[in-house]
């Protein structure tokens, strides 16, 4: 399906909340990621560029029938962008588990909020144009160790999404199925992976 077919199955679902903004100039969203250290540098992959233009900032909820709270996501605008990097994934600096071997996230650029203190983000560190796609919780951050770019942890390596399209294509067919998948009642929680 094109993020145009994903848009709007979101959008005319009758189980799912949908609300957007106007079209957003992705370019805006560069110069709105400042990290407390360091530099990002990164282009809006196409098919992100593409929802933007489409329908702006969206935000998709479902109320889960389990937990009767409100599951889903919201594509960040560039008011949000950049506090939530700050906020959420980008680490001060200085950072480090083991004595002299301090950390880095300044790969990750957070583009949509999935509930609590969990961003997904891309790893603009990949080559481009479409990045790959980490869900990355503050309490369990995808770090990288910063003398080498190497993961903290093997494990994080492992992208959840190969790209945007990838992960809406996945939030849509969650959010509009007639029985969620178990994983969205986790949305929003550390240690949740996709791959």
């Amino acid at each position: 399906m094109t993020i145009e077919n994903l848009l709007d199955a979101l959008k005319s679902s009758s189980a799912v909340r949908f609300k957007s903004t106007s079209p957003v100039d992705a370019d805006e969203l560069i110069d709105a990621i400042t990290p407390p250290f360091g530099e990002i540098s990164w282009a809006p992959p196409p098919s992100y560029r593409a929802a933007l233009a489409k329908e702006g900032a969206v935000a998709a909820h479902r109320l889960h029938p389990a937990t009767e709270s409100w599951v889903g996501f919201k594509l960040l605008g560039a008011h949000e962008i950049g506090e939530t990097n700050e906020s959420l994934v980008h680490m001060p600096e200085g950072v480090s588990r083991d004595e002299g071997v301090y950390l880095s996230t300044n790969h990750l650029v957070g583009f949509a909020e999935a509930g609590y203190e969990a961003v997904f983000c891309f790893d603009v560190s990949a080559p481009g144009p479409e990045y790959p796609v980490y869900y990355h919780h503050q309490d369990e951050p995808r770090a990288k160790i910063l003398a080498t770019g190497a993961w903290e942890t093997e494990d994080d390596s492992q992208p959840d999404f190969p790209s945007f399209t990838a992960w809406l294509t996945a939030m849509t067919e969650a959010l509009t199925a007639e029985e969620m998948p178990a994983w969205v009642e986790r949305l929003g929680q550390p240690h949740l992976r996709f791959g």
